[in-house]
């Protein structure tokens, strides 16, 4: 029954205006960067040598690497064990976290738990690198728990990562 001043509402789809907007390109300066200047006191603030030079053609990577102290190269065992343990505790909190917080905290809720998962990305990484353990079993163990979280295989991520490295700098 159609009442007398009502009309009947059909179910269409309303149609929203479309609004253009146009975009404006306004010239950016270029870069302090360029100068001389600048690099030289960036450096100085730094407390490197220079910054934003070649090296002489005569250095190689051997020389690069041989002038890093040698802590660089040596595995160290606790921390490793220490950022696994930091990671682990932080990622079970922020679960403990969403399960209890109320609505209007679930955003911070997910924020910590968020950050927390990317530690395990970061063990992960460090045993595709061969730098977590001395024991290389240890390390493929690590790694693949360390990626489960994140919903993503080890493996073919180490094999894929192996490759970028292969190219760096060409």
């Amino acid at each position: 029954m159609v009442r007398k001043g009502f009309r009947r509402q059909r179910n269409f789809v309303t149609r929203n205006k479309v609004t253009v907007i146009r975009a404006v390109a306004i010239p950016v300066q270029p870069a302090p960067v360029e100068s001389a200047e600048y690099r030289k006191q960036l450096a100085e603030d730094y407390g490197f040598r220079q910054i934003g030079e070649s090296l002489p053609d005569d250095v190689t990577l051997k020389d690069v690497i041989n002038s890093l102290p040698k802590e660089v190269f040596e595995i160290d065992d606790v921390k490793a064990w220490k950022s696994v343990l930091i990671s682990v505790t932080s990622y079970a909190l922020g679960i403990f976290l969403i399960s209890k917080a109320p609505w209007y905290l679930l955003p911070l809720a997910w924020a910590w738990t968020g950050t927390a998962i990317t530690g395990f990305f970061v063990i992960g990484h460090d045993c595709a690198h061969k730098s977590f353990s001395s024991n290389k079993l240890v390390e493929d163990i690590v790694g693949t728990l360390a990626f489960m979280p994140l919903i993503y295989p080890y493996e073919p991520w180490r094999f894929k990562h192996d490759r970028h490295h292969a190219k760096t700098n060409m």
